[in-house]
């Protein structure tokens, strides 16, 4: 009987520790790495939004789980443990390639055609995609697209866009032939294979061209790797279908490696971007 009196006081006494442990030793500082879609108030709210979140024992058994609470744009957070009460929540996002605009919503999927979210505002820095039929598509499920070689061009597209770090605001299908727009900006590209060189020749037209300001159209169809690219303005309309209103005394303005575009001095009513 004795024994048995000591076996339930170490017991009373153990759940007395853990109890005190779980109610008293307690979260008090969260600091968030990576992730650069939602806020870190964002991602703090959503990871420790349960009722018993901040205490450390729970949050602890809960981490190693992998049950963290993510937003719909986040792959998943990791938990870095400094001490039992201070935590570092390292964010990595999941891939956004585009969305589309359906019914006043944006639907935003990532690199597998996959849908993610839907929005009533569009996302900075995400191309809306339009001129694509797409079937029914849900939640968490791939898209389902009527023409499976136009899904695999906008992957493509997507892709170089974030690689090259380009400004696109929308990708225009026609058919099979795709035109991008960067602010004032419309590029048409044609139907190809690949884009991989008309891209990586306008990640720094286009920076130039949203700094400046400028308006107008490239025509990109025809493009191969060191060709001029030429932004062609309103009311541009020279014999060879170019047009050259760079300033000579303007060291940019000369023909360089690297894509440039300069603004109408006035000369000319066209602009030129060459590369």
């Amino acid at each position: 009987m004795k024994h048995i009196k000591i076996i339930i006081g170490v017991i009373l006494g153990i759940l007395l520790i853990v109890s005190g442990t779980f109610f008293f030793l307690k979260i008090t500082q969260v600091k968030v790495e990576g992730g650069d879609i939602y806020s870190d108030q964002q991602i703090i709210a959503s990871a420790m939004s349960d009722k018993y979140a901040y205490h450390t024992l729970y949050f602890l058994a809960k981490s190693k789980l992998g049950h963290v609470d993510c937003l719909p744009f986040v792959q998943e957070i990791d938990v870095e443990w400094d001490s039992p009460t201070s935590i570092v929540l390292h964010v990595y996002d999941k891939t956004i390639s585009g969305c589309v605009k359906y019914m006043g919503q944006y639907i935003y999927f990532d690199k597998d055609g996959v849908v993610l979210q839907s929005l009533t505002e569009p996302m900075d820095g995400v191309p809306v995609v339009t001129g694509i039929k797409f079937g029914k598509f849900t939640m968490n499920e791939a898209f389902e697209v009527k023409d499976d070689t136009l899904f695999e061009t906008i992957m493509n597209l997507s892709r170089l866009i974030k690689h090259y770090k380009v400004k696109v605001d929308q990708i225009k299908f026609d058919g099979r032939n795709v035109t991008l727009y960067s602010g004032k900006v419309e590029v048409y590209l044609g139907q190809k294979d690949f884009y991989d060189d008309d891209m990586a020749a306008l990640a720094s037209v286009l920076k130039k061209t949203r700094k400046k300001d400028l308006a107008g159209t490239i025509n990109m169809e025809n493009f191969t790797s060191g060709d001029r690219i030429i932004l062609k303005t309103a009311g541009d309309t020279p014999a060879d279908g170019t047009s050259d209103a760079s300033d000579p005394q303007d060291a940019d303005a000369q023909p360089t490696d690297e894509p440039d575009a300069q603004p109408d001095d006035g000369q000319a009513e066209g602009d030129t971007v060459e590369r």
